[in-house]
């Protein structure tokens, strides 16, 4: 039984390894002119799959990106699998001020490069994941800077709790939220390590995805009240998961980060949490194929994913005078806070 299952696995993942999609739209890249910004502005800079550098008057949040991204025939079960060291050195930017790294789930994609990122790039930084993340990167990372958030995650109907950075000018909140399947209704890599490992995961489907979590970032002024409010996912999910609970504090959502990767896999995505979270802005994130993509090089549309339709349901969904940007990889935008 585990032969045939491993088997179709296989058969699925050589299907797919010729089934991405030539992007329609032009990513869009814009000037990073630095000299006329607002220092009121937020930026978000997309580092590709769940990336994103989020910096705010010098206090930086990062969540957790992938630059190893290794070919498809390379993640099945057995297949070894490890960071590519010199490939993140390239191109992860300066994080020097990076205080929290956010991770959705503990899929290869998503944690694969963090040991070395929080090593080597943001010695800083706390982590903040699923039981199943800590789990995972506890034989790399000091207990220290690992935070499971299952006890303490809010869900559609109830806040969960605020986490701050050292500096007390950014607060993250966990929010229950799920995984959509990958394809046919299949799932692959569930499941959670519910102690510690004695050693990170040598293959991809070591890296079990845990609880998915969605989150809310705060950015705060001097006084700690929210000038800036950003809601983040790194997987579609099925409402009411990953839906954010009444607040009732006044502060409206600013930007959506959401995630078209297997949209199509559940019920009223993006729709529902373009309803829920009302935002000014919407960022795609885990847009691009990055089954062994060039980083440099053009991108293509995530593989078994429908653009146009994405693009549709989410423009039909938006709210007045919202908007949408689909990020080049390693561009920053800038987003002025509300008035």
């Amino acid at each position: 039984m585990k032969f045939l299952t491993h088997a179709l696995i296989l058969t699925i993942a050589v299907l797919l390894s010729a089934c991405s999609s030539q992007l329609k739209r032009s990513p869009s890249t814009p000037e990073t002119a630095t000299s006329a910004t607002n220092p009121e502005a937020l930026t978000i800079q997309y580092l590709g799959v769940g990336g994103h550098l989020i910096s705010y008057q010098g206090s930086q949040l990062l969540t957790a990106p992938s630059f190893t991204n290794p070919h498809l025939l390379r993640t099945g079960p057995w297949m070894p699998l490890s960071a590519d060291i010199e490939k993140i050195d390239r191109y992860m930017p300066a994080t020097d001020n990076v205080q929290m790294l956010l991770v959705g789930h503990a899929h290869y994609d998503h944690l694969l490069d963090v040991p070395h990122i929080a090593q080597q790039h943001t010695p800083d930084a706390v982590i903040y994941g699923s039981a199943t993340t800590r789990n995972t990167l506890l034989p790399a990372l000091p207990a220290s800077r690992l935070v499971a958030m299952n006890e303490h995650m809010g869900s559609s109907t109830q806040p969960g709790r605020w986490f701050y950075s050292a500096d007390r000018r950014i607060r993250i909140m966990g929010l229950e939220s799920g995984h959509a399947p990958h394809l046919m209704g299949l799932k692959f890599m569930s499941g959670s390590h519910e102690q510690p490992l004695k050693s990170l995961p040598w293959h991809a489907f070591g890296w079990k995805e845990g609880q998915t979590l969605a989150f809310l970032i705060d950015f705060l002024d001097s006084d700690e009240q929210p000038v800036h409010r950003i809601y983040y996912q790194d997987a579609a999910s099925q409402a009411p998961a990953g839906l954010v609970p009444p607040l009732e504090d006044g502060k409206n959502i600013d930007v959506a980060i959401l995630c078209p990767a297997s949209f199509s896999q559940v019920e009223q995505y993006p729709e529902s949490v373009v309803a829920n979270t009302q935002a000014r802005h919407y960022i795609l994130g885990h847009w691009e194929d990055f089954f062994a993509n060039d980083l440099e090089g053009k991108q293509r549309f995530v593989r078994l994913t429908d653009e146009d339709e994405f693009i549709e349901r989410l423009e039909a969904a938006l709210p007045a005078n919202s908007d949408w940007v689909l990020p080049g990889l390693f561009s920053t935008h800038r987003f002025e806070p509300e008035t």
